[in-house]
């Protein structure tokens, strides 16, 4: 069996912390982006499924992770399912309320997207939760997303919907 030991900062051989298994412990900081508001949603307007849920927005993070959940705080209590369409610079948004289309030269930045479809009713509120496990490398920092809606929104003035990542 091979000698498993890494290197510490000052260049000396050190050994490798493992766990009662066997595998090898990693030490990674998790990065909680900070509850965001999803900006420029209209109150008191009705939203089809495919609509563009708000405008578009950054979201500052480390310039390489993995989101390894993403957290929708639904204060309108209406559940329904979002997707965060995420890309790696900035893009032609789509009208708030109208039907989310990007350009195919758009589409060329797109990293993927997130669905939050599993909400727990919590009674006045909602709360959507998406475990992705998406990877992504943004050199400048910033991801920039728009929501797009899966059902029939209606938000109510001061509901405005926020949401948090945890990134790994």
């Amino acid at each position: 069996m091979s000698d498993i030991r890494g290197l510490d900062p000052q260049g000396k051989p050190r050994d490798v912390a493992v766990n009662n298994r066997g595998g090898v412990f990693t030490d990674s900081k998790a990065f909680h982006t900070g509850r965001i508001a999803i900006s420029g949603i209209g109150t008191a307007a009705a939203y089809a499924s495919g609509d563009a849920f708000g405008g578009m927005f950054t979201i500052p993070v480390p310039t390489e992770g993995t989101i390894a959940s993403v957290v929708f705080l639904d204060y309108d209590d209406e559940g329904l399912q979002k997707d965060f369409a995420l890309f790696s610079q900035t893009f032609t948004a789509t009208a708030d309320n109208s039907a989310f289309a990007v350009s195919d030269a758009d589409l060329e930045n797109c990293i993927g997207f997130i669905t939050v479809s599993n909400f727990s009713n919590f009674g006045n509120n909602q709360v959507g939760v998406a475990l992705p496990a998406l990877y992504y490398v943004v050199p400048q920092g910033i991801l920039y997303c728009q929501v797009v809606t899966r059902g029939v929104d209606n938000i109510a003035v001061g509901a405005v919907p926020e949401f948090f990542m945890v990134i790994v």
